[in-house]
């Protein structure tokens, strides 16, 4: 691992406390090795007590830490501010990406940025690894925070949380009276000139259906497709991006190459040949993914591979065709320079004698649903500039094919409107009966509503009118995003206030996740200001 040597990463406290983290693995569900760095740095401090760690729990709303250090002197007696940041991260390409993590800065337009990687991605800022700095730059800010001697009398809380990346569990399942303050900043967030005060719900979605099997005969031959290195991204903050989705595409492809499909499409009979394709298997998770039954489903999917039977005679053809497809739209989307696409025949070893490939109906019927299956952006808010309210991103499919029989879809639809979230869940449900899939939806999460006065933004509003260090375009705003503020606003309602600061992370939850240096410490500089601004005794 090589460090960030210059002055561009500072303060050197939140510099060493972010790279040991990255030297730990992480993933959601799997923070233990955080948890204990956090533990054995809040040993170190002077007058912080540990209010809650427990080393063998297990539930997530158990395995929360909350550290406090009471005021002294003139703060001796005030009340807590809370400061709160996840310790899981996204692991991406998959949770096996190697710790500790390479990590580097490189200058594009005269700006340092932070990223993960190997060599070969030292020059390419969409290539790598993630980083974990979504959030462990706001783990390690708070454990710098309590150890900077300027801010050591006044009274601060801090909430450490699990498995933010997945289901927001540890913010939703801890028990309330951990809590005594009721100023609570989230360092969540991935813009250094944003202060957040509302976010989206997230609602995750599930399409189960069966399907039918035939045996594979010996005139077919068996090929492996894969679609690699999209853009993907967040799916709330990026969806409005227009960046492609792996499953969309490939469900494209294949339904303009199927011979029985290509007249539903105005111009596609016209243009490619079509094919008598059967779909043999459709995944987008990686092989961990599906073994834990826990992917991730908060990111845009970047990777799909399927394995289709086609007759030998079609083979050269179609593999012709398949790769001109994509190759137009590759021109199509010129910023996913990193998108590849392969096709290749399937070695006789590889394939089960018993191999089964879904019939003409069910390979039909399930890529129709995957291109009705909404993805994108539904609905802009009307009085916000530039902010959606509601979308959906198809975020995972996985068809066991050989002996298994059924098919399941993953979507996470995110709104700020209650009762747009419930019509996007009636549609995917009506689109679901059409093609027989069971549809199922998970408990929403709340939505984060913006308290109509709020002391904590009128403070925050003041900090960052400093245009020196924050530039002219910081601004308070709601985003499309679920923020585990939600749940805190959930339990304590209008008594506690709420945002959310953070220095600017840009394709968090993909291998182009970067930190942009300098923010870290104008970042720093805004928290900290914070706590003493809302501590000033009046004249």
């Amino acid at each position: 691992m090589s460090e960030i040597l210059d002055d561009s990463f500072e303060p050197k406290a939140v510099h060493d406390h972010f790279m040991e983290l990255t030297k730990k693995y992480h993933p959601s569900g799997e923070e233990n090795l955080v948890r204990e760095y956090v533990i054995e740095c809040a040993e170190k401090i002077e007058g912080v007590k540990v209010i809650h760690y427990d080393s063998g729990a297990e539930e997530p709303g158990e395995r929360v830490i909350v550290l406090r250090r009471k005021g002294s002197g003139d703060y001796a007696s005030d009340p807590y501010i809370t400061l709160q940041a996840h310790m899981d991260m996204v692991c991406y390409p998959d949770r096996t990406i190697k710790f500790p993590l390479h990590v580097f800065g490189y200058n594009d337009n005269n700006a340092k940025w932070i990223k993960a990687g190997d060599e070969s991605s030292v020059n390419d800022p969409s290539l790598g690894t993630t980083l974990g700095a979504d959030d462990g730059i706001g783990v390690a800010t708070i454990l710098a925070l309590l150890e900077d001697e300027n801010l050591k009398d006044y009274p601060i809380e801090c909430l450490f949380t699990v498995q933010e990346e997945t289901d927001m569990g540890g913010a939703a399942g801890f028990d309330k009276n951990l809590l005594i303050g009721r100023k609570y900043i989230n360092l969540d967030a991935e813009d250094a000139n944003i202060i957040i005060y509302g976010s989206a719900a997230g609602q995750d979605v599930q399409f189960e259906g069966n399907v039918i099997l035939e045996a594979v005969t010996t005139d077919f031959i068996t090929l492996e497709l894969s679609i690699s290195g999209l853009l993907g991204g967040h799916s709330g903050v990026d969806i409005n991006k227009g960046r492609l989705n792996a499953i969309k595409v490939i469900t494209e492809a294949l339904i303009r190459l199927n011979k029985r499909l290509t007249n539903l499409d105005g111009t596609a009979g016209k243009c490619i040949a079509g094919y008598d394709l059967r779909l043999i298997s459709l995944n987008s998770l990686k092989k961990d993914e599906i073994e834990k039954k826990n992917p991730v489903v908060n990111k845009i999917p970047t990777w799909v591979v399927a394995r289709i039977a086609i007759p030998r005679s079609e083979k050269d053809n179609f593999k012709n065709d398949f790769k001109a497809y994509i190759a137009a739209l590759k021109r199509q989307f010129p910023e996913e320079k990193n998108f590849e696409c392969s096709v290749e025949e399937v070695s006789s070893e590889d394939v089960i004698s018993f191999q089964k490939s879904l019939d003409k109906a069910s390979t039909d019927a399930l890529l129709c649903l995957l291109r009705q299956i909404p993805h994108g952006i539904i609905r802009m808010i009307p009085k916000i500039t530039d902010v959606v309210e509601t979308s959906s991103n198809l975020a995972a499919v996985n068809s066991f094919g050989l002996e298994e029989d059924k098919v399941v879809i993953k979507s996470l639809n995110r709104s700020s409107d209650e009762n747009s979230l419930g019509e996007l869940l009636q549609i995917q449900e009506i689109i679901g009966k059409i093609f027989n899939y069971q549809v199922n939806a998970e408990k929403a999460s709340p939505i984060w509503q913006p308290k109509d006065e709020s002391d904590l933004v009128d403070k925050a509003e003041d900090v960052y009118k400093d245009k020196e260090l924050y530039g002219d375009e910081t601004r308070a705003t709601v985003i499309h995003a679920g923020l585990e503020c939600c749940y805190i606003v959930e339990k304590y309602g209008d008594s506690i206030d709420c945002i959310s600061i953070g220095p600017t992370i840009v394709n968090p939850h993909t291998g182009g996740e970067r930190l942009k240096a300098d923010t870290v410490k104008t970042f720093y500089k805004a928290v900290s200001t914070l706590i003493q601004e809302l501590f000033k005794k009046s004249a």
